[in-house]
């Protein structure tokens, strides 16, 4: 059996294409821990213990360096009644922000939410 620069290009880039998954594995599991410590320390509480990436992109880190940017779309509740949707954004393995929908604040009650929008004129 020859082996020839064809098959070691191949072997290359198969371990390129390995290590790359491998490596989304891991920063996979850091969204998935950042999305729980979030979630602690808001008070809400972290839905189906999962985060799924959602959004791959080539972008720019903070200082400019270029990367790819990483999604992760995670759902959370306050009460249990209704899921809301966030994301951790990652790029690289450095955090960009971690974003949670507009949601009552827990111990707040619905009804008390909603009189305080009420304006009664007498």
């Amino acid at each position: 059996m020859v082996i020839d620069l064809g098959h070691i290009a191949l072997v290359l880039l198969a371990a390129w294409v390995g290590a790359w998954i491998w490596r989304g594995m891991g920063l996979h599991d850091r969204a998935l821990g950042i999305a729980r410590r979030h979630c602690k320390q808001a008070g809400v509480q972290l839905l189906d213990e999962s985060v799924a990436l959602n959004l791959l992109r080539p972008g720019r880190g903070r200082y400019g360096r270029p990367g790819i940017r990483r999604r992760y779309a995670f759902e959370f509740t306050v009460t249990g009644e209704r899921r809301y949707p966030g994301f951790v954004e990652l790029h690289g393995p450095t955090l960009m922000k971690v974003e949670l929908a507009p949601h009552p604040f827990p111990g707040e009650d619905a009804g008390q939410q909603q009189d305080s929008n009420v304006h009664h004129l007498h």
